[in-house]
């Protein structure tokens, strides 16, 4: 038996994955390419890509709560474990790998995930997945580019094609119909304009039968990274490259409205170290993957197309994720963070002749908005990039504090002011092509906006009766905490680490009608997680009051708490996981360690549970 196997919910029957036999539910295949392997593909990379697809199916396959993702925090992250067959499970099953990987799809993903693996029965032969072409030589290429078809990676191939002497190999993930006749045009375009240092490599790899449910897939990144590595290998290549822009890679929460975690961490810093670990443990000192546009907003990126002269080819370049909804004309939604990005770049590099605002269906400035979704992410998308110009370093610091931590962790090998410095440059610099698109967009059509004739729900329209900055809906990053302030060289760098030795600050409140602990320093809970804590505070203010040492606070069973008499004990241990655990990860990002105890909420089996007795309760405004 070859299948894998992922449980996902108690309730429900598994997730089986066949990639053989005669219903295969998954298509793993490759394109041929003019090249000859020097030897046979190494097996852990097809148990690598095996993983990464089973890890795919699982991820597009269970739902994170459907468009409005009412249940963010509580629903968004989902539990799985996967029992995969692999052909080398004595590599896999060892503790450094099984970790290494978990560590990268936990953070790719957001989702708590357990891997276990055993021998697999592999004797009924199937092609493999990178098919060669034996009558050629090989392909001596310098570097893989991850090829997706959009604007990012076509300047990133166009580039390195126009200003070095370098071949390289395009891979490409074959998922949709619509998008893989872009890939092939801009793939062909590069292949015939420098001829004999391209090879596109396209790769088909999408389920089959039913569609996914969840359109986030945020482990697609797992295993692009995969198929590139594996390209790599056969080939011997040294590098494999991302190009997507650092406004994009660097994922800062947007708003409240819009939560962050909905955004992709395909090319955040920590998630390509996380791969990197990975990826070094299965080819030590070989093959390590990077993203050579994290420094550059979209707008440079376009303008670097123009530069190496690809402008015919930027209105193929598909940058939108409602592929469904494209037809011939209109190639782009205008609806999704993707569309609001791409646009607003085209515009402030001045190339919107090449970029036709009728490839929208929505048009991005002045064009009205019939879905509340849309109406509420290009309101937030557009406030959100123009208050970098506004902020100095400390508030800087202090509103993304969480998400810096984790950019950093991700560059190990930079000075943290110089890192610090990048990054703050890079959203300003996003933020001034934006603010310089709106002036533009005010003269252009000050006419119409003077005589009220732009749709009351178009993206300038709603932004000129938006209040400034500082409305409740532009929140700081809950999980950023206020501290000391150090003097380094000519930036403010301000210490958003808490003392370890310090006890917790914790503050309890509510926010739409749903509980919410914030920790400090750390980071805050929402929703049922948040319930157990909330529970468990009214017996810690009693146990404060009567001057009790804290040795003595009292343990408490939790289906006996008047505020958890409605949750079966089932759902409350499973809530009191989750909120350890979203502590633990919080820890984890701020001190680069696990904590050496339990956070928030102590056990003494059978007597119950409690609070710490040593947090410090504080006000709402002075976590925030």
């Amino acid at each position: 038996m070859t299948d894998a196997l992922v449980k996902f919910d108690p309730e429900k029957p598994p997730i089986n994955v066949r990639f053989r036999g005669r219903f295969p539910n998954f298509f793993l295949d490759a394109d041929k390419l003019r090249a000859k392997a020097l030897s046979e593909i190494d097996p852990l990379c097809d148990d690598f890509l095996e993983i990464a697809s089973t890890v795919f199916v699982a991820d597009s396959t269970v739902s994170r709560g459907g468009d409005k993702r009412s249940g963010m925090g509580q629903d968004w992250r989902r539990e799985f474990s996967f029992k995969i067959p692999v052909r080398q499970p004595e590599f896999w099953q060892r503790p450094d790998v099984t970790e290494a990987l978990t560590d990268a799809v936990s953070f790719l993903t957001e989702d708590t995930v357990h891997f276990a693996f055993k021998e697999g029965d592999f004797s009924q032969p199937k092609e493999p997945f990178l098919e060669f072409d034996p009558a050629g030589p090989r392909f001596e290429a310098s570097e893989v580019i991850l090829f997706s078809g959009g604007l990012d990676s076509f300047a990133g191939a166009l580039e390195t094609l126009a200003t070095t002497s370098d071949k390289v190999l395009l891979v490409s993930h074959q998922s949709a119909q619509k998008v893989i006749s872009r890939q092939d045009e801009l793939g062909a375009y590069l292949a015939e304009r420098f001829p004999g240092r391209v090879q596109h490599l396209q790769v088909k790899a999408r389920r089959r039968g039913a569609e996914g449910k969840e359109t986030t897939q945020r482990s697609r990144s797992l295993l692009f990274t995969a198929l590139g590595w594996a390209a790599a290998k056969a080939l011997r290549i040294p590098r494999l490259s991302f190009y997507e822009n650092g406004t994009i890679s660097h994922n800062l929460p947007i708003s409240p409205q819009v939560v962050g975690t909905m955004a992709t961490r395909t090319t955040h810093p920590l998630s390509l170290k996380k791969l990197n670990d990975l990826l070094e443990l299965l080819g030590p000192g070989q093959t390590r993957i990077e993203n050579r546009y994290e420094w550059l907003t979209k707008t440079d990126v376009v303008r670097r197309i123009e530069q190496n002269g690809g402008t015919e080819k930027i209105a193929r370049a598909v940058s939108c994720t409602s592929v469904r909804e494209q037809d011939t004309l209109r190639t782009h939604c205008g609806a999704c963070s993707q569309c609001l990005d791409r646009r607003f770049a085209i515009l402030a590099a001045g190339l919107e002749k090449y970029d036709p605002a009728e490839c929208y269906a929505t048009d991005v400035l002045f064009g009205e908005r019939e879905r509340d979704r849309s109406v509420t992410l290009a309101l937030e998308w557009t406030r959100h990039a123009l208050r970098f110009r506004d902020m100095d370093d400390r508030d800087f610091l202090s509103t993304f504090g969480h998400e810096l931590m984790r950019i950093l962790r991700g560059h190990d090998d930079l000075e943290r002011a110089d890192a610090l410095r990048r990054v703050r440059d890079l959203h300003v610099r996003h933020s001034e092509a934006v603010a310089h698109v709106l002036e533009g967009a005010l003269k252009d059509r000050a006419a119409d906006i003077i005589a009220r004739r732009l749709p009351e729900s178009s993206l300038v329209a709603m932004h000129l009766g938006q209040p400034r900055e500082g409305d409740p809906g532009l929140a700081q990053d809950p999980r950023a905490g206020s501290a000391t302030v150090l003097e380094t060289n000519d930036i403010v760098e301000e210490d958003l680490v808490p003392d370890q030795n310090k006890p917790l600050k914790v503050a309890f409140f509510e926010e739409e009608g749903k509980p919410v602990v914030a920790v400090q320093g750390l980071g805050r809970i929402a929703g049922a997680p948040a319930q157990i804590p909330h529970a468990l505070k009214p017996r810690f203010d009693e146990a404060r009051a009567n001057g009790l040492l804290q040795d003595d606070h009292p343990f408490h069973p939790l289906p006996t708490l008047s505020a958890l008499r409605d949750m079966d004990p089932k759902t409350i241990r499973k809530n009191v996981q989750r909120c350890r655990a979203q502590l633990k990860e919080f820890y984890l990002d701020v001190h680069g360690v696990e904590p050496d105890c339990v956070l928030l909420i102590e056990s003494k089996p059978p007597k119950g549970h409690r609070l710490d007795p040593g947090l410090q309760v504080t006000p709402r405004e002075r976590i925030n």
